[in-house]
């Protein structure tokens, strides 16, 4: 299908996710998209507005990932990334069904620390990044060939 949930809104959980794990290779993705619920084939003209996937990784690991236009929540939006390892983890969520405030934190043995929490200038951070790297150099940046990883994942899920 494509132009659904999974390109508006699951790529950028794709993107944290690969981001997050120092871009590892994928071996495989197993997806299941649906517009109002019923399932979408790869040749269907519908738009999902619902898919899920598994995205197995060279390493063994795992990405499952969840994302809808159409969730019954009382929230605007349920935006998380959860990474979980044999030690501890992370977690990151929107507060209160926000598109702009997040929190983050860091989980080992029992405890949780929160690493971040609104209100934070998370936009201005990127914002300044983005110009530092620019007053180093406007050439051409190769780590933005990572977005292709993204495409490839992308398109393996709207395959189906």
């Amino acid at each position: 299908a494509g132009g659904g949930c999974v390109i508006d809104l699951g790529v950028h959980l794709i993107d944290l996710a690969l981001w997050m794990l120092d871009w590892p290779k994928v071996s495989s993705v197993e997806s299941r998209c649906y517009s109002h619920g019923e399932p979408v084939g790869a040749s269907s003209q519908a738009v999902e507005d619902y898919a899920v996937a598994s995205i197995q990784l060279e390493s063994g690991a795992i990405v499952r990932l969840a994302c809808s236009w159409k969730l019954p929540t009382i929230f605007d939006a349920v935006i998380a990334a959860k990474f979980y390892g044999t030690e501890g983890g992370v977690e990151f969520s929107n507060e209160g069904g926000s598109f702009y405030d997040f929190t983050s934190v860091y989980i080992y043995k029992r405890n949780r620390v929160t690493l971040s929490s609104p209100p934070d200038q998370w936009g201005g951070r990127a914002l300044i990044a983005w110009a530092a790297q620019l007053s180093r150099s406007r050439s051409y940046d190769p780590g933005c060939e990572r977005l292709l990883d993204v495409a490839r994942v992308l398109d393996a899920i709207n395959q189906g």
